[in-house]
């Protein structure tokens, strides 16, 4: 209902808070040539103070390389104020770009995932929020992998993301996921919903009586059978359709 502005020492940045007080920024340096600058930052007070915890400018005097200039950067994934997620697209065959931090920001290291077999040559990147802890210990992956074919490679992880396990289905093209809990998640691929009961090891696949086609626009399920949709049409008018059995059948609350 009210809201107050103060000043912040970055432009355009993706932000993600933790609780009321506690939140990360990664601001972006601009992007030239398939590089981007970026800088991270965190405050403590609800966002009247950051300080700046890393940057790769390489104007700076002391530019911190461990996440490279080369690629673009984002989405950007917190799990707790000292362990953190950079991820971006360097368009190279074979390769996942994905940096952790466990000190708050200051530094990085490269985190390597396995890949699935006949992958080697194809492009790897990440969506927003298609990296979800459902609990302190327990979250997903989604990779979108490019190659002849698009296809979603999901991975998992029970401790807190040290370790990732890549679960045997690739979805065919991918598309929006929702993880709900250390064992549910909804991915639509464009055409069908796939919904998982056993942290991804197996899926369903329901083809939903709406064609949303290209209309589609986001999702949202609060567990495995009860969820929403928005779709957007060419005129800009948005419906909100609502599922009750997992994506199979759909009827409109907002026509």
């Amino acid at each position: 209902q009210t809201w107050t502005s103060g000043q912040v020492p970055f432009g355009a940045a993706q932000m993600r808070f933790l609780d009321m007080q506690k939140g990360w920024a990664m601001a972006s340096l601009g992007v030239a040539a398939g590089s981007n600058a970026i800088s991270i930052f965190q405050t403590q007070d609800g966002g009247q103070t950051w300080d700046k915890v890393f940057s790769n400018d390489p104007a700076a005097a002391q530019p911190n390389v461990q996440i490279p200039l080369g690629g673009l950067k984002g989405p950007f994934f917190p799990l707790d104020m000292q362990t953190a997620w950079v991820t971006g697209v360097t368009y190279a065959s074979g390769s996942v770009y994905l940096y952790r931090t466990d000190d708050g920001g200051h530094t990085w290291v490269p985190v390597s995932l396995p890949l699935p077999d006949g992958t080697e040559n194809a492009q790897m990147g990440m969506e927003p929020d298609q990296m979800k802890f459902v609990s302190a210990a327990d979250g997903f992956l989604a990779v979108r992998i490019t190659g002849d074919t698009t296809q979603t490679a999901v991975y998992v992880t029970h401790d807190a993301g040290e370790t990732w396990t890549l679960t045997p289905t690739l979805i065919p093209e991918g598309g929006e996921a929702d993880f709900l809990s250390a064992e549910e998640a909804v991915l639509y691929n464009g055409a069908q919903f796939y919904v998982t009961r056993d942290a991804a090891r197996t899926w369903s696949i329901l083809p939903p009586d709406v064609v949303f086609g290209e209309s589609f626009d986001a999702l949202d399920f609060v567990n495995s059978q009860s969820g929403w949709v928005i779709t957007l049409d060419p005129t800009g008018h948005r419906s909100f359709y609502r599922t009750t059995d997992g994506g199979l059948t759909w009827f409109p609350v907002i026509p």
